[in-house]
């Protein structure tokens, strides 16, 4: 396995970690957001992953190890709660306001994990671009 595969490597998870974190966001910011139904309610987002081969055969080999792509942003499946709130201006007839699915704690831990697996994905890149900038001045000084 070369050192820029390794690059390929973390650089996506690094893409895929930023697209967890802009999914994560966007359920924090919403997690207050009303609705009067549950047909209108923020739907909560999730991403999918896959792993890709960047090799045209399909086999994998030490110069073609998967990478993780995100192969598509989804809404959840997750029932939004009613809360009765009478006075709110989106309540509906019976008092009840929707809000959606989103669980902030569950979310804010999610986000600690894409932080910690962003600094590691940070971490192996730094590290191998200083292992090619190194084998670069070792072939310089001769």
């Amino acid at each position: 396995m070369g050192l820029l595969n390794i690059l390929d490597i973390s650089s996506a998870g690094l893409d895929v970690q930023r697209s967890r974190l802009e999914v994560a966001t966007a359920n924090l910011a919403n997690a207050q957001t009303t609705s009067s139904s549950a047909a209108t309610a923020y739907q909560p987002l999730s991403v999918v992953v896959h792993s890709v081969v960047p090799d045209p055969t399909g086999q994998a080999s030490a110069d073609s190890l998967p990478r993780p792509v995100v192969e598509s942003v989804e809404a959840m499946n997750v029932t939004p709660r009613r809360m009765f709130e009478p006075g709110h201006p989106d309540a509906d007839a019976q008092g009840f306001v929707t809000y959606p699915g989103v669980d902030p704690v569950a979310t804010m831990l999610d986000l600690i994990s894409i932080s910690r697996s962003y600094e590691a994905n940070l971490k192996a890149f730094d590290i191998t671009r200083s292992l090619l900038q190194r084998t670069i001045d070792i072939g310089g000084q001769r």
